[in-house]
């Protein structure tokens, strides 16, 4: 998926909303019903959006594979804005994130391994750095390296 934000078409075309989907706990894992009767469930493979109940707005929308999230996901505030884009690898959240406020104001960047938070800034309303954390403390490294272990064997990760 490139950079340019899909627009709601889009992703009524391409995707699979939200509510057509079924939920596996604890994994979490979204699965499109299939079959004559509708009653096998596959793991979800390509988009997934979310619209507002209230006027059919997009509130989210995510790449999947096997049901899990991975790949970029966005969230938006009610009046459209952006709230906040993100990665996924294999479920966790991994890469960059990025908030905004409702007013486009950059709030929140963190930076993300497999889940576990490595750094972050974030910022007041008035764009003043209010909190920085510049690297993993020596308990997050043992799980950082756990998890790529996972990630290595169970995906090909690197």
């Amino acid at each position: 998926m490139d950079d340019k934000l899909l627009t709601k078409e889009e992703l009524i075309e391409k995707g699979y909303d939200y509510d057509d989907l079924e939920m596996e706990p604890p994994s979490d894992q979204l699965f499109v019903r299939t079959g004559e009767e509708g009653d096998d469930l596959v793991p979800v493979n390509g988009l997934v959006y979310e619209l507002s109940e209230q006027d059919g707005s997009v509130l989210y929308y995510g790449e999947y594979a096997d049901g899990l999230p991975h790949g970029i996901s966005v969230d938006f505030h009610p009046n459209g804005q952006v709230k906040q884009i993100h990665a996924h690898f294999h479920g966790p959240i991994h890469g960059e994130q990025h908030q905004w406020d409702k007013e486009g104001r950059l709030v929140f960047w963190g930076e993300y391994e497999y889940g576990h938070e490595l750094k972050y800034k974030r910022w007041d309303g008035s764009g003043e750095l209010v909190e920085e954390k510049m690297e993993p403390d020596n308990s997050q490294l043992t799980m950082i390296r756990q998890s790529r272990e996972f990630y290595q064997k169970h995906y090909g990760a690197e």
